[in-house]
């Protein structure tokens, strides 16, 4: 039982809001067509090899149709740079805005070993492909292989807390 006077109770639904995550960028090729969505659902399982990671997608966005289609995705932990594409790109879908990209301003890089687009700026990229999935309420849980990893370490990753973004690594560490 939770310690009277210190906490409260909230709907399990604003779970997913109190709990901190990244914020990352995820893209998706296919057929001649790309494009992106944000994520804040990822998750490192093994470092390997191989390196495992999860991420979980809606299966009404654009960018998770890609995704099944072609079997892999790119996966960029954001950086500063990307901050204010959270409350720009709010009701923007892949489904009604031809090129999210250009719409943006977010600028593509070639990735060596999947179709995806890399994101320029970002403080990591991931090259992942889909090794199993799992429908999991109204989402879809992608279990992938990161193939290929690129490390910027002149910029710093982004946190997305109660619906807010924040940087990450400002403070010295407290444990």
């Amino acid at each position: 039982m939770a310690e009277e006077g210190v906490f409260h109770s909230e709907p399990t639904k604003e779970a997913l809001e109190l709990m901190p995550t990244g914020l990352f960028l995820l893209t998706a090729a296919h057929d001649g067509e790309d494009n992106w969505q944000f994520v804040q659902r990822g998750l490192g399982i093994t470092s390997g090899p191989p390196t495992i990671l999860v991420v979980v997608l809606s299966p009404r966005n654009k960018t998770t149709e890609l995704v099944d289609a072609s079997g892999e995705f790119g996966l960029a932990v954001c950086s500063p740079r990307h901050a204010d594409f959270v409350d720009r790109s709010r009701g923007m879908s892949g489904h009604t805005v031809e090129d999210k990209f250009a719409a943006m301003g977010i600028e593509r890089l070639p990735a060596k070993r999947i179709k995806a687009p890399l994101i320029a700026g970002s403080f990591v990229n991931m090259e992942c492909v889909v090794r199993d999935k799992l429908p999991i309420g109204d989402r879809i849980m992608y279990i992938s292989e990161v193939l290929e990893l690129y490390h910027d370490p002149t910029t710093e990753p982004l946190v997305h807390y109660e619906r807010k973004v924040y940087r990450f690594l400002q403070d010295e560490p407290v444990g």
